[in-house]
């Protein structure tokens, strides 16, 4: 892996989401564990199958976009009501 971790937005991944650059993982989902769940950087990278650096990144990244965090986060709660409407309507 290179010295500098690099976080990407791709279309067809994550659906545009800003991720770890070679991984599947958002920056929302390390941040959130990070930030808000108070796991250490170790604890994130052996779950998600990370190295620290990227964890580093990934929770720097987080914090300097809280605006766009907020309203991804906004996203992922209004799938997860849509999806519990869809199955309690079932």
């Amino acid at each position: 892996m290179s010295s500098t971790v690099q976080i990407v937005k791709t279309p067809d991944t994550l659906h545009g989401k800003p991720r770890l650059e070679g991984t599947r993982v958002g920056v929302l989902q390390v941040g959130e564990l990070v930030r808000q769940r108070q796991w250490s950087i170790s604890e994130v990278a052996d779950q998600l199958g990370l190295d620290d650096a990227q964890v580093r990144a990934a929770t720097e990244y987080y914090d300097e976009h809280p605006e766009l965090m907020d309203t991804l986060r906004a996203q992922k709660e209004a799938r997860k009501r849509s999806v519990t409407q869809q199955s309690q309507a079932e």
